[in-house]
This record gives structure tokens, C-alpha cells and sequence, in this order.
């Protein structure tokens, strides 16, 4: 009987895999990176191929260093970037080679077209989320304007997991509902494809994928899959979901009022919630849950995050970078250092974390980032925590957007790759005032889709039952009352510099600064 699942996240800057026992223990994992690109300001794009190859190369690391036999796997499941997509054409080949990326703003320009064709409050009402560029539908509405040679060729648009999983070996594209939700297209009540976005955007549905629910097996691993992952052909294939309502399967977000603060390459505030919360236009995404029926989540995006302090890692700290690598360690190590040698609020310094612009609450493609406060005194360190504390900060603004509004937090669990700092752990606890729990496995990502194809394949009986065998923690921060009255004064200076910044047209400034090159 096979013994062990693998969750896959193809995330936005690398793939990773990760072989777990049903009880929730890790055997092995294998991680590949690839980069974004950057054609033109605002544009950012992936190799698709580049992205499937080093999927596959993550599966086959995690297969290897665990010694593991095939045959021991019992399902695979998929979680995916969310809003990301591709065309293909009639030969099933990917159109220009390249995945249009979540973080990908050039659809701005086409917001005032989309809201003459159906208005933004009645858009969300529809689709539950916000008219942005971030999601599916503009893009697309781009291509159709800018590129229309390009939209006649296209036979499928796909999102990130309708293409992988059919790499992988099923037999048609399938697009897993709950994912779908940040295309923009999906209607956010019945869980279809909304008729009425079709219709006004002249995109026929047998474009888009096939839908199906979170947890269903829609094929095996084809032989050519097996033998570029390591893995037993005929395994089965099985929906996960997009990576956020993922992670917050595994970090056991399943009761309205719990939540989950993920810091990854993008930044998620996940809150349970009961009912779909439409009545207020206020910029929070409205997604169904992927694995518990009849529940909502209502979450707050950062579009930044953590690929912030990666890009501080790789300018800043570069020094930093070249050490880890004569030392074989990891740079985030030695920038920890930094950060601890430096004080709460960054002795005076902080940090606007908007390098691609503003998600929620403000959703601003042009806002811009910035360090604040900077003086002769100030060093490397302050300047490194500073961009710690902006991300945080950047999280803490949702949470106090999110209560405004009347939306009920009891509990907050952390995730993402970013919360492996103790620093960073701290920081979360004093920012947001409130005790939070260290999940025991921290990539809560790929713990969510493992329990749902744990689903699938019939170890588990539901997404629940999953959740308490898999999901544990292993401490709980709590905040220090010193370093929660620094923060609220930080709080105040971010919220004031944002405003300024937008109120005085200085982020539309900083944007034509940078077009005009």
C-alpha cells in the first residue's frame, strides 16, 4: 500500500516538492528556482518551459534525496501562483513561449475600458475581487486590445496548474474551481464560469479550462512525466488549489474568525468567513475555500512581500550573498544578523514596500517604494529591518483595514517562507498585538494540497479530518508591549507616507520618471 503524498507548489520565483506521511511528518523535499522577467516596465512574464522543466526537476530532487520508491507515492497534488495563464494554440503550443505573471501591471491602462462594459462594484459583486490589473480578466482584455492577432490564435487560455497538471499526463486541461476565482471570470456564487464577464469581454468559455473541484484526481503521470520526476507512472494526478487558500488549508484556517498571515513571494491575510462579505466594495478578494465546503475566506493581498526582502537581498546585501556562498550557507542567515543588530523601528527608518506597486487596501499599480528617515547614523542593518518591518507593516495595514470593516480575527497562524525568521516571527507578534502560532511544518502551502490529495485518493475522508492529522504547531510567539508602542508609531509614519505619496501625485510622478527612460 503506498505510504507517503507529495504536494507540488509552483510558486512565482521557484517549484517546490514535498513527500509527507499522512500524519503530517516531511520525508523529503526538492526545490528549483526561475526567475521572472522584465520586458518593460510593469510587464512581467515566466519561460513556461522553463517553469515545467524545473517543476519536474523539484519532483524528481525530492524523490532522490529521500531514497524514495515510486511506488510508495500515492497521489500527487498541485498547488499553483494564482491569476498567472498562458495561451496556447490550435498545435497546443504556448503562445510566445511565456506565462503572464500575476504581478504583471500592464493591463492598468484598460481598467476604464473593462468598468465601461460592466462597473467595477458590479464586477465584484459578480466575480469577488477587485478590478486590478493583478488578476486574469484585464490581462487578458490586454491582449485582446493591443494584441488581437495574438487572442485569434489562442485555442485555451490556461491558468498555471490547466497547463502543469496536463504536462504531468491528464488527458485534457482541467481548471480547478476555487483557483479560478482569481481570474477574474469566475462567478464567485456558483462557482461557474460567469456568463455575464464572457459575454461583456467577447471570450468563449470553450476557451478556458474544464472545471472541477479541489480534490479530484483527473488523471496519472504519464511516462514521460515519470521519467523526468522520478515518479511511478499511472500515479494519480490531483487537484490542489491556488497557492494562498492552499496554504490556508495547512495551516488550519477551517472556522470562520480563524486566519493566516502568509509572507511569501506575495503577501496573504486570510480570514475565514461564513458568507461571501460583497456588500462592500472595499478591496478585499472574496474566495471560496478549497477545502471546506460552504466556508469563504476574505483575504488581503501585499503584492511584494517577501520577494522584497529577496530584493534586498540581492542589492543591499549582496556582500552578504557572495559570503553564504563561500560559506555554503544560507544568505538570509547572515542577513538575520543584520537584523538583529539593529533596533525595533529600525532606529528611525522606514520602509514603503510597493516595488510592485500597492495591493490591498489601495490597489495603486503606481505606488512606488521607499526608505524614509535615512541619516549619517544610519547603517546596513537598519536599513535591511527596515524592509522587514515595511512587509509587516504593509500586513498590519490590512488587518486594520479588515476590522474597520467589521471582519472578526480570533486567531492568526503564520506561514510562508519568511516566517522561518525568529526575527521576523517577533516582528509579526509586537506589529499586530496578538499572540501567533508557529506552524510545525512551515510550508503550509504544499501541507494543504498534500491533504487534499490525501482527499483524492482516499486516505482521508475530507478536507477536515485531513487538516488534524497533518496540521500541528510548535510555538506560540507573543508580543512584547516595548516594541508594540514603537510599532504603532511606525504604523502611523507608513499610513501618513502613503498618503502623502498619493495625494500629492508624487507616486504618478515617480512612474513617469521611470516610462520616460
Amino acid at each position: 500500500m503506498s505510504k507517503y503524498l507529495m504536494g507540488v507548489d509552483v510558486g512565482t520565483t521557484g517549484a517546490k516538492a514535498m513527500v509527507m506521511t499522512p500524519d503530517g511528518k516531511v520525508v523529503s523535499t526538492g526545490y528549483r528556482e526561475y526567475e521572472c522577467v522584465y520586458p518593460k516596465q510593469d510587464w512581467v512574464e515566466q519561460d513556461a518551459e522553463l517553469v515545467v522543466q524545473q517543476t519536474f526537476g523539484a519532483c524528481k530532487d525530492a524523490m532522490e534525496s529521500g531514497k524514495l520508491n515510486p511506488q510508495d507515492i500515492a497521489g500527487v497534488g498541485f498547488s499553483v501562483q494564482r491569476a498567472t495563464f498562458l495561451l496556447i494554440d490550435s498545435d497546443n503550443q504556448v503562445i510566445d513561449g511565456k506565462f503572464y505573471g500575476w504581478q504583471d501591471n500592464r493591463a492598468a491602462s484598460e481598467i476604464p475600458f473593462i468598468t465601461s462594459k460592466i462597473p467595477a462594484a458590479e464586477l465584484y459583486k459578480l466575480a469577488g475581487m477587485p478590478v486590478t490589473p493583478t488578476f486574469s480578466l484585464e490581462k487578458i482584455v490586454w491582449v485582446q486590445n493591443h494584441e488581437p492577432e495574438k487572442f485569434a490564435r489562442t485555442k485555451k487560455i490556461l491558468l498555471t496548474s490547466d497547463y502543469v497538471m496536463w504536462r504531468f499526463g491528464t488527458d485534457e486541461f482541467y481548471c480547478e474551481r476555487t483557483n479560478a476565482c482569481c481570474s477574474g471570470m469566475l462567478n464567485v456564487h456558483t462557482l461557474s464560469w460567469s456568463e455575464p464577464i464572457l459575454t461583456a469581454f467577447n471570450i468563449s468559455p470553450d476557451k478556458l479550462g474544464r472545471l472541477v473541484d479541489p480534490g479530484t484526481v483527473v488523471g496519472s503521470v504519464s511516462a514521460e512525466a515519470a521519467a523526468l520526476t522520478g515518479l511511478m507512472e499511472g500515479t494519480p494526478l490531483v487537484t490542489g488549489t491556488g497557492d494562498q487558500q492552499s496554504a490556508a488549508v495547512g495551516a488550519g484556517v477551517s472556522e470562520p474568525g480563524s486566519a493566516s498571515l502568509t509572507l511569501g513571494t506575495a503577501g496573504l491575510l486570510v480570514v475565514a468567513t461564513a458568507e461571501p462579505v460583497l456588500e462592500d466594495a472595499s478591496g478585499f478578494m472574496m474566495v471560496p475555500s478549497s477545502g471546506i465546503l460552504g466556508l469563504y475566506e476574505l483575504e488581503g493581498i501585499q503584492l511584494g512581500a517577501a520577494s522584497s526582502y529577496r530584493w534586498v537581498r540581492d542589492t543591499i546585501a549582496d556582500l552578504e550573498k557572495l559570503e553564504a556562498g563561500r560559506q555554503n550557507k544560507d544568505p538570509y542567515t547572515l542577513m538575520e544578523d543584520h537584523i538583529n543588530k539593529s533596533a525595533p523601528g529600525s532606529n528611525g527608518v522606514v520602509f514603503l514596500p510597493f516595488l510592485i506597486g500597492a495591493g490591498y487596501p489601495y490597489w495603486n499599480p503606481e505606488a512606488k517604494g521607499a526608505f524614509l528617515g535615512l541619516k549619517f547614523s544610519n547603517t546596513k542593518s537598519d536599513m535591511l529591518r527596515a524592509v522587514m518591518e515595511g512587509v509587516t507593516l504593509e500586513s498590519k495595514d490590512m488587518c486594520e483595514k479588515m476590522k474597520a470593516n467589521n471582519v472578526q480575527i480570533n486567531s492568526l497562524a503564520i506561514t510562508g517562507g519568511a516566517t522561518r525568521s525568529p526575527a521576523w516571527r517577533q516582528i509579526i507578534a509586537d506589529m499586530f498585538d496578538v499572540e501567533v502560532k508557529q506552524l510545525a511544518v512551515g510550508d503550509a502551502t504544499i501541507v494543504g494540497v498534500a491533504i487534499l490529495a490525501g482527499v483524492g485518493v482516499g486516505i482521508f475522508p475530507d478536507v477536515k479530518s485531513g487538516v488534524q492529522r497533518m496540521v500541528g504547531y510548535t510555538d506560540t510567539v507573543r508580543p512584547n508591549a516595548q516594541e508594540v508602542a514603537v510599532y504603532a508609531k511606525s504604523y502611523e509614519v507608513y499610513t501618513a507616507a502613503y498618503q502623502a505619496f498619493q495625494s500629492s501625485g508624487l507616486f504618478g510622478k515617480l512612474s513617469g520618471l521611470s516610462a520616460s527612460r
